[in-house]
């Protein structure tokens, strides 16, 4: 990650736009024909989740470490301090994606959760029935997407971009996060410990790993052994983990 002195963020803001529901209509077509394909991945403004960067770091083949460094820089959230990552658009050849290419995405088929929601944003908040999604359209100014006469329904759009196995593998993520906020905000070792744990899995594997952390947690020999191979499990215990340390649930 970025080694710059981190902006602040909050996962709180409201949107100053109208809402929309899972059955809210609208029409959306991106295609390489339209005089703006690729535009908006210029500037893009994108929160990676752990399970967006766990895919990315998969797809090229680096550790978490290596995407951290080269990819992303880093934001704390003004409400909880904890670390946000977002992919960093200024590449050596100007501004956009890093993985923005002649002919479009080159990482396409593991796409971030923001880029499959495009043109819909999506915020949550807690509330005494859980956490509760909200939705809005963002129509950029350029885009021609919206000439067009496909028309979905925002619940519609998520299933046909695949958004679902993302929005499944970030929502403990964004629940830590929110729980964070309402408790206050958490100290510099708190940061260092979220940083790791969520986002740098390769790391958070080798620290687990050792013998006086294994011995504390008293990790079963089967688990540590699904750990070590499967980094989705891994990935599910860290937010376990995360749960237990900064919100004390078990």
């Amino acid at each position: 990650m970025s080694q710059d002195r981190p902006g602040s963020v909050s996962v709180y803001k409201e949107m100053d736009q109208a809402q929309l529901s899972l059955q809210t209509r609208f029409r959306f077509h991106c295609q390489a024909e339209l005089a703006c394909f690729n535009r908006c991945c210029l500037t893009p403004t994108i929160i990676l989740s752990p399970y967006d960067i766990l895919r990315l770091k998969h797809c090229l083949g680096i550790t978490s470490g290596e995407f951290l460094q080269r990819y992303t820089r880093v934001e704390t959230e003004e409400m909880s301090n904890l670390p946000l990552v977002f992919l960093n658009p200024f590449r050596p050849t100007g501004k956009g994606c890093p993985f923005l290419g002649d002919a479009g995405c080159t990482v396409y088929g593991h796409r971030p959760a923001a880029c499959r929601l495009f043109p819909i944003t999506m915020g949550s908040r807690l509330t005494e029935q859980g956490m509760v999604d909200y939705y809005f359209c963002r129509r950029l100014d350029y885009c021609q997407g919206f000439d067009t006469d496909i028309e979905w329904t925002v619940e519609s759009w998520q299933a046909n971009q695949g958004f679902g196995e993302y929005d499944q593998g970030r929502r403990a993520w964004l629940e830590i996060i929110l729980k964070q906020g309402l408790l206050g905000p958490v100290d510099a070792r708190a940061q260092d410990l979220f940083a790791t744990s969520a986002y740098d899995l390769d790391k958070f594997r080798r620290l687990i790993a050792e013998p006086a952390w294994l011995q504390k947690r008293d990790l079963e020999a089967a688990t540590w052994a699904t750990l070590k191979q499967s980094d989705l499990s891994l990935l599910d215990f860290s937010y376990r983990y995360l749960r237990s340390v900064l919100l004390g649930e078990y």
